[in-house]
């Protein structure tokens, strides 16, 4: 009837006009759970382009750093590591442990892994250009500035610190405080594995 139809046409512009109305707000805004968002990066390693959407079906433990940082680096690096080390085998072949250079204008791919391996043999060390950075560390909530200059051109940068976890479905899932202790570490990674691994 006419009426009938009246009211579906009013509930069709008003769906229009409540899309239109989300889409002008931003994402956080929007009414599903932020876990639902993949963050999908392409970042640049030794052996190439390191493209996050050819690691699913593994869970990624993502810390950020740099290849002059202190011992502040290799402490919380060392954590991942043990806790990494917990994990059996089978487990450990489902996890990539990544470390990104929060240093771009110093660190380039082939430095990243060098320093990557020297932290241990499966960590992955990755750089980016500025802006693939600054896109990265956005997708993850993180933030990174370089400190006062030195008269010698040398500086510090300032990062944050947890470990970024993403499922193996490419969200981002959980961000692990950087004092997690390897216990913690190898529980969250745990529970983000599959409940069915592959044979093998």
């Amino acid at each position: 009837s006419m009426s009938d139809n009246v009211l579906k046409n009013s509930l069709i512009i008003l769906a229009i006009l409540l899309a239109a109305a989300l889409i002008g707000k931003p994402l956080s805004k929007l009414l599903f759970d932020k876990s639902a968002i993949t963050t999908d990066f392409v970042l640049e390693t030794a052996d190439g382009a390191l493209d996050s959407r050819l690691l699913r079906g593994k869970v990624l433990a993502i810390a950020l750093g740099y290849t002059r940082c202190a011992n502040e680096c290799a402490n919380r690096l060392a954590r991942v590591v043990k806790g990494y080390e917990m994990l059996g085998a089978r487990d450990r072949g489902q996890v990539r442990m990544i470390l990104v250079s929060v240093d771009p204008d110093r660190d380039m791919p082939v430095s990243m892994g060098a320093y990557a391996r020297g932290i241990h043999p499966d960590m992955i060390g990755a750089s980016a250009k500025p802006d693939s950075l600054a896109a990265f560390a956005n997708g993850f909530g993180a933030t990174y500035n370089k400190s006062v200059i030195a008269p010698d051109g040398g500086y510090e940068v300032d990062f944050s610190h947890p470990i970024y976890l993403v499922d193996t479905e490419g969200r981002f899932v959980s961000a692990l405080n950087e004092n997690a202790s390897p216990e913690d570490i190898a529980q969250a990674l745990r529970s983000r594995l599959p409940a069915k691994l592959p044979p093998g």
